[in-house]
């Protein structure tokens, strides 16, 4: 009867211990890139992005203007040649790269010169002593919002994943914009000082968000982050292999809109 006994208990703890190891394991956090909505045990597979401050920088440019293709060229290559997480977005005011977005935004920015440069929204003075200053600045702020992303690209349409983990305050109204940049589009620029160069290279050329919006959407924080997918139309006269996305968090700040961080 005891060997029955300790045969039907030995029995039992095996079928539980069945059960418990049939549980499919993988990733648990719903914030994460690698989340399995079918797994009931997590397995440690859950990704987390990178904690690293950026800088982003806004330029008004356009092919019209001579000054744009001498010192705005040469500005925000040194810029970016000197801080790996410095980011430029080329806002253009002519009729080759113009678009909606890039107008609003620059509607929203409180200058009118060509061209000139603002870290984040805030104006900077035409001098790269100023620019490389304002730059160095927002590289050492303490980092509210760790990013990361993934693309992929479908025939015309630009698939984005965007994750988000709040390392500070979670309080303010948080906005995220996708931005469509393109690069190496040649268009006619004019030089200061020369002729102009029928064959220059555009980078950085701001193409479209994917909400048609200059600061993005609001953002709603689940527990301390958040991941949030879109779909972006490719234009036919866009090279998609060209095209890149970069994530930018705004926090809300009255009427504007103050830079918080970036990821590509």
């Amino acid at each position: 009867m005891k060997t029955f006994k300790l045969l039907s208990m030995m029995m039992l703890i095996a079928i539980i211990a069945s059960f418990s190891s049939c549980k499919k394991k993988g990733c648990m956090d719903p914030n994460s890139f690698t989340f399995n909505p079918e797994a009931k045990k997590d397995d440690g597979s859950c990704t987390s992005p990178e904690a690293i401050k950026k800088s982003l920088i806004f330029k008004k440019t356009a092919t019209w203007c001579p000054y744009c293709g001498d010192w705005g060229v040469s500005y925000s290559t040194d810029i970016t040649n000197a801080h790996a997480n410095c980011q430029v977005i080329a806002l253009h005011g002519d009729s080759e790269f113009e678009n909606t977005v890039g107008n609003n935004l620059m509607d929203a920015l409180p200058s009118s010169g060509w061209p000139h440069f603002f870290a984040g929204t805030q104006d900077i003075s035409n001098s790269y002593y100023e620019l490389n200053s304002a730059v160095n600045a927002e590289l050492g702020k303490s980092i509210e919002v760790a990013m990361a992303i993934e693309k992929t690209t479908a025939g015309s349409t630009m698939n984005v994943r965007v994750q988000s983990q709040w390392l500070g305050s979670i309080d303010g109204e948080f906005y995220l914009a996708v931005y469509v940049l393109e690069d190496g589009q040649v268009a006619e620029q004019q030089i200061a000082g020369a002729s102009s160069d029928p064959n220059f290279v555009h980078k950085n050329v701001l193409r479209a968000e994917a909400y048609n919006s200059p600061f993005g959407v609001p953002v709603t924080i689940n527990g301390d982050g958040n991941l949030l997918e879109f779909n972006i139309d490719l234009n036919s006269s866009w090279v998609a292999s060209n095209c890149y996305p970069v994530a930018v968090m705004w926090k809300k700040n009255g009427s504007s809109f103050d830079f918080v961080n970036f990821v590509k």
